[in-house]
């Protein structure tokens, strides 16, 4: 549910059922990234919890108030940057939930949300993004991540756990909505280590938004993106224990991307066998040539 404060700022409205186990988690994890010293860190990638409605007398229900986002492809990417950007910003936000102790136990592809306000001339409609908010037009043309850079959020903690110190980091499996994660796969499986179940779900983010696709929903695999193959397939390797952890995990990303050359990265995205016309080649470098010129870089960090 959509709402506008009253300072005129746009948030969401999230309905919860305060007699759910998952509630507990959702506002325990919610409000933990929230506090002042976690949300001052540029890696802390948690959605921020604005504020908590109680219940109504008699009534079983909260809401918790958070920024309005949207789905991550309602801009799309047009560049390998771009997509360095995306892939850096959750592989932080995933490190920095891991760093504090906690595993999110459900990141998906849409669990990760982006703040794009700033990316059209108007506000896109919460539920018709095609749609301007007033919903008397069509929405405009996007503005480019390059130049207007976008943040992602990870949103939904209702799996999510806080770990003591020194507690086993066990959970019993299946949970979640990857149906692709192998410890959940063997019947009866044993308890499995939630953290390493996170760092398999955000490689195959990747992999099936961008390296391989998702044929499911007709999603096809990009090109020029293969200096992440080696990465994503240790992060998605069928033995928990041979998958690295999410330290390790940006600390090898950043050393791929600090080799890549601004050109690869200002390469325009394409399907695999798809090639540009050659005048959207001259418009995409014409673009990118402008971006050079003014100092723009080619991977739009917010």
């Amino acid at each position: 549910m959509d709402a506008t404060r009253d300072d005129g700022t746009f948030v969401m409205l999230k309905k919860l059922d305060t007699t759910s186990p998952f509630t507990a988690h959702e506002i325990a994890v919610g409000k933990l990234f929230s506090t002042p010293e976690l949300s001052a860190d540029p890696r802390n990638r948690c959605v921020p919890i604005l504020d908590v409605i109680p219940p109504e007398e008699g009534s079983p229900y909260t809401f918790i108030v958070m920024p309005l986002l949207y789905f991550t492809n309602i801009v799309p990417f047009e560049t390998v940057g771009e997509v360095v950007e995306y892939t850096r910003q959750i592989f932080e936000g995933l490190q920095f939930m891991h760093q504090s102790n906690v595993s999110h136990a459900d990141f998906k592809s849409d669990n990760i949300m982006a703040d794009v306000m700033h990316s059209f001339q108007h506000p896109p409609h919460p539920l018709k993004p095609i749609m301007r908010r007033d919903c008397r037009r069509y929405l405009s043309s996007h503005i480019s991540r390059t130049s207007r850079p976008v943040k992602h959020y990870i949103i939904d903690f209702g799996l999510s756990k806080i770990y003591r110190e020194g507690e086993p980091r066990l959970m019993i499996p299946p949970w979640g909505g990857d149906r692709t994660i192998p410890e959940h796969l063997t019947p009866d499986a044993p308890p499995c280590n939630p953290f390493l179940v996170d760092v398999y779900c955000a490689g195959n983010i990747i992999r099936q938004e961008f390296l391989d696709g998702y044929p499911v929903i007709n999603r096809p695999p990009m090109q020029g993106l293969e200096f992440m193959r080696e990465l994503i397939s240790d992060m998605t390797d069928k033995t928990p224990e041979n998958r690295p952890s999410m330290d390790e995990v940006v600390v090898r990303f950043t050393a791929i991307v600090n080799g890549l050359s601004p050109w690869t990265l200002r390469s325009p995205l394409l399907p695999v066998g798809d090639k540009l016309s050659l005048l959207s080649w001259l418009a995409h470098w014409t673009k990118q040539m402008v971006y050079y010129l003014w100092r723009v870089p080619p991977i739009p960090t917010p």
